[in-house]
């Protein structure tokens, strides 16, 4: 069976490394694997295995308006030859006539929309949801209205969401129930054994806190902070380890630099996140929102006790609050859940407890039926 995944790009991220696990499994069990990028930023392309082919497939350049781009905002809806372009044309484009048994929009927006657009009519097509559509961005990019938008999952025959909220969201503001199913994302659980082992680039010496993520907004790492300066200013002694990159990156920063923050250190792009997390003594995901969280799950397979946010994905993965610390999703939920855990490290042998029931939630081999049993229809 030929498979055919069409996402922004590889770089190191939740959903990149969701592809990539997934990817991989799959070329194991004898599928072949096509992946077109869309971006190339190949941060997690050495992670692939060989048998994947990776195909980076660039916009298409625009012939005549390059140099005026103010003119090429009013004529060409906001610049973009993909908004403007129907899906057919698009996965003439991207696709061609190479032929896939299964096609797969591995995430919102353009990849939706070029899949949509397959004039392969023996193909199965799959689209993956991996955010909350009810409070996500970019739900409607590249589309003209929210009708394009779901004209485009109307051609779909199944809707793959990451976790019950995320369905739920999507079906209440795009529709299709009939078509959307859960599964979560897969975690490839003897990599994340085997790299948790190797050794930190950085001396632990104190109590250690880790958040991993994309520099963003939505991460809420500003909030994070806030929570920080708070706790230093009541005297408890910690530092917190910030794994990742992004543009918000040198505002951090530079909050931190303005407010003393010397516990805050900003270990920037890790390809390797899971020694980190073995080494932490709590994760703490202080997302505004999400689809499912792939940190706070590999948090949690490496027995490192959690704190989040109370937000899509991870309110699934810590059930409600029975695995982990669910805290209300502002800077002052955070405070105080970091605060009962300062305030009280005896709890952390609670939760470390609590992160070892939870394993067989992660089930790799369960998972995985379930995805191939989708693919075959």
């Amino acid at each position: 069976m030929r498979i055919l995944f069409i996402l922004p790009s590889l770089r190191l991220g939740g959903l990149e490394r969701a592809q990539v696990a997934l990817a991989n499994a799959l070329v194991s069990r004898g599928y072949k694997v096509t992946i077109i990028i869309l971006s190339n930023t190949n941060d997690l392309k050495d992670e692939l295995d060989s048998r994947v082919e990776v195909i980076y497939k660039p916009d298409k350049p625009h012939k005549f308006m390059k140099s005026v781009p103010y003119i090429r905002h009013k004529l060409y809806d906001d610049g973009m030859w993909e908004t403007r372009a129907t899906p057919k044309t698009l996965y003439k484009y991207y696709v061609g006539n190479k032929k896939y048994d299964v096609e797969i929009g591995f995430f919102r927006g353009l990849s939706v929309k070029i899949i949509s657009g397959s004039t392969n009519k023996d193909s199965r097509k799959i689209a993956w949801v991996h955010s909350d559509f009810k409070h996500c961005g970019g739900v409607t990019n590249n589309f003209k209205s929210l009708e394009d938008t779901k004209y485009a999952y109307s051609k779909y025959q199944k809707i793959v969401c990451v976790s019950k909220q995320a369905e739920d969201s999507f079906n209440e503001i795009i529709g299709f129930h009939d078509k959307t199913t859960v599964i979560y994302n897969m975690l490839p659980t003897d990599r994340i054994l085997e790299k948790s082992k190797e050794t930190i680039d950085i001396k632990k010496e104190k109590f250690t806190i880790l958040s991993v993520g994309h520099s963003i907004n939505v991460k809420g790492f500003d909030r994070l902070l806030e929570a920080v300066k708070r706790l230093n200013g009541d005297g408890f002694d910690f530092d917190l380890w910030l794994v990742g990159y992004g543009e918000d990156e040198d505002k951090l920063k530079e909050y931190a630099k303005e407010n003393k923050l010397n516990n805050v250190k900003f270990l920037g792009f890790q390809k390797n996140p899971y020694k980190y997390m073995k080494n932490a003594d709590l994760y703490v995901c202080s997302s505004r929102y999400e689809g499912f969280n792939l940190t706070v799950a590999e948090a949690l397979f490496l027995e490192t006790p959690v704190i989040s946010t109370d937000c899509t994905g991870p309110r699934e993965i810590l059930a409600d609050g029975k695995y982990g610390v669910l805290v209300d999703n502002s800077t002052e939920g955070l405070y105080n859940g970091i605060y009962s855990i300062l305030k009280n490290k005896g709890l952390l042998d609670t939760y470390k407890n609590k992160a070892i029931l939870r394993k067989p939630f992660f089930d790799e081999r369960k998972i995985l039926g379930e995805i191939e049993t989708l693919l075959q229809g």
